[in-house]
């Protein structure tokens, strides 16, 4: 989101020419988006006459900030109404207002399906919109965006399916012909394509809360800190041709903040390891935005790792608290070997095949400050190398006497076992590590993921 406003601010200081101003905040770049606006809306209609031949330029561009500016503010909104309610139901009459003000729909309708069938409408809406939906629509079909509809009185329509991340469907937004007679454009289908994300993430959420909630009653937090922590993790891995992939997270007595994940998307694999800072429920409250953001980030940048990153690190600095922040590792695999790594506050990534690189950590934890700046680290693998991401857990696990594990322990291991498949790489580590504690008590959270590329 900061990144979209700080390009429309750029973006009118081109036109302005006015000098930047320094902000310390989302709520101050707002404001200075909004008074550059006032001071190019001033110029312009000052100017008109005399700019005649410049008029058609100006009012492209200003029509063009106008389309950005109304989809940040709509977006925005949005996810502040999503954030401030528990309850699914009761966010989805604001979001249809919302995308009202943003759209100008002459019927919307956002329905939801789970405890129950609920929805909220606006506008005159046909009374056989069920009909007409089942034979306009291929009932696995996600979005679908018409110009015209016959049985609508040929007026245009958006329809988006509400799915959660395991891609159950929960509902759907249906927005009906714009209020000017126009066909609804490119930019309200982003709109309604990120409203109807948002509003799955809040029923993932709410599920994930019902279920603790009926289950322990809220009785003890830390456990439904663990439930919910590892309802995120993924249940499947990534295995074909090119890759082998695994994971695994013990949890200690006391639930920390470790997160990963790992998955295929635009045909490259992308695998996170992350600690949350802190224990219990806030820190696995923090755990599941990043989770959500991720995924969400990875697509909205078309698989552009450093951006997801930055955006990241500016979504967490505004949502956590100053006490709170996520040491990570992210990893991009190309089919072809190109591996991307991102090390921000992380213990080092290994690399290991006929000997282990270590890709250490250039920047600093995410969610610290806003705008910082992430560096890229690049290399190319060759087949039948492995990629090992853990969490401090593992090299600072303990035994009875008080000894650390430690990483020297931990890299004499890889370079015995790198040729295993990625599951039992992570089952010899953990035997090891249970090995040499001695049945001591674990004081934190072990996490770790193998990646082997296959060539």
């Amino acid at each position: 989101m900061i990144e979209k406003l700080e390009k429309l601010y750029l973006k009118l200081l081109e036109i302005s020419k006015n000098p930047q101003k320094s902000y310390s905040s989302e709520e101050e770049l707002w404001a200075l988006v909004e008074e550059e606006i006032n001071i190019i809306t001033s110029e312009f209609l000052s100017y008109k006459q005399e700019l005649e031949s410049s008029t058609i330029l100006i009012e492209s561009q200003l029509e063009e900030i106008s389309r950005l500016y109304e989809e940040i503010s709509t977006l925005f909104e949005i996810s502040k109404i999503v954030a401030s309610n528990i309850e699914t139901k009761q966010i989805l009459m604001p979001v249809l207002i919302t995308l009202k003000k943003a759209i100008n729909f002459s019927c919307g309708i956002i329905s939801i399906n789970f405890d129950g069938k609920f929805s909220e409408t606006i506008g005159e809406c046909p009374n056989n919109i069920e009909e007409v939906l089942k034979d306009n629509l291929d009932e696995n079909a996600d979005i679908v965006f018409k110009e015209t509809c016959k049985k609508l009185n040929n007026r245009s329509i958006i329809y988006k399916s509400i799915s959660t991340a395991s891609n159950k469907r929960m509902g759907y937004i249906l927005v009906v012909g714009k209020e000017s007679g126009t066909i609804f454009t490119a930019g309200d289908k982003k709109i309604i394509e990120s409203a109807a994300q948002q509003i799955a993430s809040s029923i993932e959420r709410e599920i994930a809360l019902r279920e603790e909630i009926e289950r322990e009653k809220l009785n003890q937090q830390i456990e439904i800190a663990r439930s919910i922590q590892f309802n995120f993790f993924p249940k499947a891995f990534p295995q074909d041709e090119n890759f082998d992939s695994f994971g695994e997270s013990i949890p200690a007595i006391h639930v920390g903040g470790d997160y990963f994940d790992v998955f295929l998307k635009n045909n490259s694999l992308y695998g996170i390891v992350a600690d949350v800072s802190g224990k219990g429920l806030p820190a696995s409250l923090i755990m599941s935005s990043l989770r959500s953001a991720f995924k969400s980030l990875i697509e909205s940048t078309n698989g552009d790792l450093l951006k997801t990153v930055t955006s990241l690190n500016n979504m967490l600095s505004y949502d956590v608290g100053d006490d709170k922040f996520v040491t990570a590792v992210f990893v991009k695999l190309n089919r072809d070997g190109a591996l991307e790594v991102i090390n921000a506050g992380h213990d080092p990534l290994y690399i290991v095949k006929d000997k282990i690189t270590k890709i250490n950590s250039t920047s600093i934890p995410i969610g610290m400050f806003e705008f910082m700046e992430f560096e890229m680290q690049r290399t190319q693998l060759s087949e039948n190398t492995l990629i090992f991401a853990y969490t401090d857990g593992i090299p600072e696990a303990r035994n009875i006497n008080n000894e650390e594990y430690d990483f020297e322990r931990l890299e004499r291991l890889l370079s015995k076992i790198h040729i295993l498949p990625a599951k039992d790489i992570v089952d010899s580590v953990e035997k090891d590590v249970f090995r040499f504690s001695q049945g001591a008590l674990q004081h934190d959270d072990m996490t770790i993921l193998a990646i082997k590329y296959l060539g």
